[in-house]
């Protein structure tokens, strides 16, 4: 009895798995190199860093920049599917970080320009700096919530009696 491969179910088997796993690999080096979204995270990284996210949103621009960096060592290494995640993780950090910059510049310039009660002011401040240290931390949610707060209540005024 001769041997015949075409007959044989398990070297069909075989064979279709060669070729699945070698279209795989080809495919994987195809892939197309991140561009857009490498320009998108290096674009929210400078506009942070504009806005002040550097001394406002310090963990948060760091660990953008972070990414940045890591995402950037990817696309060198060729590998394109981690510099993409990087590079959005990165982008959405910057982000943060800018929303948070500008939230807490908008809540001192309310306090500076307040004429809201002593009271009122003086919790304005102290949410502010509860703010900003949430901010530090990289609770961008709360440095934000805290920040709003402490901007409405700068903006209250005393009641007038008549």
């Amino acid at each position: 009895m001769r041997f015949d491969a075409a007959m044989n179910p398990v070297v069909s088997i075989v064979k279709h798995i060669g070729w699945l796993a070698s279209s795989v690999v080809l495919l994987s080096a195809c892939a197309t190199a991140p561009v857009q979204e490498m320009s998108n995270a290096r674009q929210s990284v400078q506009v942070a860093r504009e806005v002040g996210a550097g001394e406002y949103a310090v963990y948060n621009l760091q660990t953008a920049n972070e990414y940045l960096a890591r995402a950037e060592r990817e696309l060198e290494l060729r590998y394109f599917s981690r510099a993409r995640h990087d590079a959005i993780v990165a982008k959405s950090e910057a982000r943060k970080a800018h929303e948070v910059a500008v939230v807490l510049q908008q809540a001192q310039a309310a306090l500076a320009d307040s004429e809201a009660d002593e009271e009122s002011l003086a919790r304005a401040r102290a949410l502010l700096s509860e703010a900003m240290e949430a901010a530090r931390a990289g609770r961008d949610r709360q440095a934000t919530r805290l920040a709003r707060e402490a901007e409405r209540r700068a903006g209250a005024t005393a009641a007038v009696d008549d």
